[in-house]
């Protein structure tokens, strides 16, 4: 089968991405991705190309008032990434495509009729189905897509599969009758791989591991200034990685040898000996840290983002606390000092890593796609 994946670099949409494009890789299947940053360690089997309409965009770095917001929308809307798709899809003429859920023009590509028939569609998304299924449906959202004749839920309906790769327990959009959700998602499980919880030394103290996102955000350096102040204050020992982000000051204000500030860290090998995680919200480091059976103190950065919702999910099953942005370091401390101590939460976070280790999201999106493909 020849797979080819449609994508950009937006942060938490890379894990998944990469994880089931390997999988199918593993198989031995031709896997192509487009539109990711090169990247030398991947598996023999996947060929990256560029699309050269989204050369220029890189969210570690700082955006102008709007944010991301441009970017986002040029990779969404844009027509250069759609005719660079149509282009790529003429040349390679793929069994099946898989493409961001983002990317609504370059989905619209895939779909359209061509010579041959279309193409077996997948549409790969990357947080909480909730958060897709409002947003999808959001009557502000087709009016602003109307100019464009982009309809999205029409568009969703139309690919062959919708890969979520999500915990179906924790997401709201799962819970109570399916018949409320906008969008008929095929649930695969989380595709964060994990590893239980380490031994701990007698008498160590607890490690927290701070992580920010890996996407510059507005207000973000001044909060990695009060979180590193507050666990300077505390008895635990921190790594507080930036994800390359390009941060508008100097992070590290009074030397301390029990936080230590890094760039780019594996926190696949920091998280089994970890505490606690505080982070801003994101899918991937959400459920990267509860695959690892840890729990979470999240600040949503972004209110318009899935941030809040995955602070709103973690804090409603137990499993970490939410606090907002603009808390001071003594608040910050407090909160931390607060859920370290919390026995029920750190147990909570164990069972939930216990069940989400079980889980092989990129096993489960690989046989769909090699599904949708095999399917006249």
């Amino acid at each position: 089968m020849r797979a080819l994946f449609i994508s950009g670099e937006i942060g938490g949409n890379v894990p998944p991405t990469l994880a089931i494009a390997a999988e199918l890789a593993r198989r031995g299947h031709a896997v192509t991705i487009a539109g990711l940053r090169p990247r030398a360690a991947l598996p023999s089997g996947i060929v990256q190309v560029p699309l050269s309409a989204l050369a220029g965009m890189d969210v570690r770095r700082k955006a102008g008032p709007l944010g991301h917001v441009p970017a986002l929308a040029r990779m969404g809307m844009g027509r250069a990434p759609a005719r660079e798709v149509r282009r790529l899809l003429d040349e390679q003429n793929p069994d099946a495509v898989v493409v961001d859920g983002v990317m609504l023009t370059s989905l619209r590509e895939a779909l359209r009729e061509s010579p041959r028939g279309g193409i077996p569609t997948a549409v790969l998304f990357h947080t909480l189905g909730e958060f897709w299924s409002r947003g999808m449906g959001n009557p502000v959202l087709r009016v602003v897509l109307g100019p464009f004749g982009l309809a999205p839920l029409a568009l969703l309906d139309r690919a062959q599969a919708r890969l979520l790769p999500a915990d179906r327990e924790l997401d709201p959009a799962a819970r109570g009758d399916m018949r409320d959700s906008k969008i008929a998602f095929d649930w695969l499980g989380t595709t964060e791989r994990a590893q239980p919880p380490a031994p701990r030394e007698p008498g160590e103290s607890p490690l927290v591991l701070v992580s920010l996102s890996s996407a510059w955000q507005r207000g973000q350096a001044d909060l990695y200034r009060r979180v590193i102040r507050a666990l300077a204050s505390l008895p635990v020992r921190a790594i507080v990685t930036t994800g390359g982000v390009e941060l508008d000051a100097e992070l590290t204000l009074t030397p301390t040898p029990r936080v230590e500030v890094r760039g780019w860290a594996s926190h696949a090998e920091i998280m089994p000996h970890a505490d606690l995680v505080i982070g801003h919200g994101g899918h991937s480091t959400t459920l990267n840290s509860l695959a690892h059976g840890v729990p979470l103190r999240i600040l949503p950065l972004d209110p318009t983002s899935d941030q809040p919702l995955l602070g709103r999910t973690v804090q409603d099953a137990g499993l970490g606390r939410t606090i907002r942005r603009s808390a001071s370091a003594d608040e910050i401390a407090a909160a931390v000092l607060g859920i370290l101590t919390e026995p029920a939460t750190a147990a909570a976070a164990a069972r939930t890593g216990e069940r989400l280790r079980a889980q092989d999201g990129a096993s489960a999106g690989a046989d769909v796609i090699e599904r949708i493909a095999a399917t006249p």
